[in-house]
């Protein structure tokens, strides 16, 4: 099953849970079935509008940094791989 961590803050839909392992066969649909078991994450992490990863957000495939366009989530994914989810904090 492929891995997905999640950031601390967005574990409120999670509810407090920092990862998950789901048999997706590409990326977006490991967070499709992650939103099946936590209703409400899925949108922190991909625009409903665009389908894209949201502007302040970035994603990883086993440590590579990935492409926001939607097209960079329909990439393949295996049971040993790890999506990880960093929430971009600004401050001033």
């Amino acid at each position: 099953m492929a891995r997905i961590i999640i950031p601390v803050v967005f574990q409120g839909p999670t509810r407090g849970e920092s990862e998950a392992n789901v048999e997706g066969a590409t990326i977006v649909e490991c967070f499709d079935l992650v939103e099946e078991r936590f209703p409400g994450l899925r949108e922190l992490v991909i625009d409903p509008a665009s389908g894209e990863i949201h502007k302040f957000v970035k994603v990883t495939l086993n440590g590579e940094l990935l492409e926001r366009d939607a097209a960079t989530l329909s990439r393949p994914v295996s049971a040993a791989d790890e999506i990880e989810v960093i929430a971009a904090i600004a401050g001033g």
